[in-house]
């Protein structure tokens, strides 16, 4: 059966046990209602403790919903005979790639999840070489990872979440610790991965000019989806995101204030693209 969504979280919440029985904690997802299309490439945006990552581990049975379902191409997550499947279907890659990273070689390491999955030699070493391509990566497939930077850590951590041949991937803030370049790296990786093999991508991010270059946006706020919807819809709404403690793109701010100035400019501006365009449109109309 074929489903349209390949991630569903049906009035999804979510509550940490405490260390001390007598302490409830708040929820960490309270009532999340959401649907992620096959092929979709999605930014999720919020403060920290707003449950971005809780929603990232609730996606392949990491962590499984206090109330509600998830299910990921059909399966619930709660169904421990389907985990296997489910994380086959959906992979993680976390902000701290030395976390993930377990051999001494590249293609080592890539290859830890098919080996696991008992596959034949052949198989095995065709998907470590497709997914090092992949990111980018196969021209230091021989390499130890600790000499590596950190944004081509980051890409061997993908490559090995690649290998499974997940139809998902989450990113948990996958450039947070990373260099302007290293984070570039990563984010041209994501959207190959989206645009070119057809990988839904799901990232977690606290850049906004790498959240408007999604085809969607999802903010959270206080456990809850606060706004869901294109980056332009999302962004329109730049007080009630500085309410929460979240900014603009600032191509996006320097719009608005031209715009409050009397320039006749687009505030909607997302990109630093649109905003040249937009400029050099001014310039020769004057």
């Amino acid at each position: 059966m074929e489903f349209e969504n390949i991630v569903e979280f049906n009035n999804v919440s979510f509550r940490y046990e405490s260390a001390e029985d007598e302490q409830q904690l708040p929820l960490a997802v309270d009532s999340v209602n959401l649907k992620i299309k096959k092929g979709e490439c999605v930014a999720i945006l919020g403060h920290n403790g707003s449950g971005k990552s809780t929603l990232a581990k609730l996606s392949n049975s990491i962590l499984i919903p206090t109330e509600g379902e998830v299910t990921v191409d059909g399966m619930n997550t709660a169904d421990e005979e389907k985990s296997y499947d489910i994380r086959k279907t959906v992979g993680v890659v976390f902000q701290n790639p030395d976390n993930q990273i377990v051999a001494s070689i590249v293609e080592e390491d890539v290859a830890f999840g098919p080996e696991n999955l008992g596959l034949p030699r052949e198989e095995i070493r065709k998907r470590v070489d497709d997914s090092l391509k992949a990111v980018g990566m196969y021209e230091h497939r021989f390499s130890e990872p600790h000499k590596l930077s950190g944004g081509q850590k980051q890409r061997v951590a993908i490559a090995g979440i690649i290998a499974m041949l997940p139809k998902c991937i989450f990113f948990d803030e996958p450039t947070a610790m990373l260099d302007p370049k290293g984070r570039k790296e990563v984010m041209n990786t994501i959207f190959k991965l989206n645009r070119e093999h057809g990988i839904t991508t799901v990232y977690i991010t606290h850049f906004m000019e790498e959240a408007v270059l999604a085809d969607r946006v999802i903010v959270m706020d206080n456990a809850k989806v606060l706004l869901d919807g294109a980056p332009k819809e999302v962004f329109k709404n730049s007080q009630l995101l500085r309410d929460i403690g979240l900014d603009v793109p600032q191509v996006s701010y320097l719009s608005s204030r031209l715009k409050e100035s009397g320039v006749d400019i687009d505030e909607n501006i997302l990109t630093n693209g649109e905003f040249v365009n937009s400029i050099l449109e001014i310039i020769g109309d004057k």
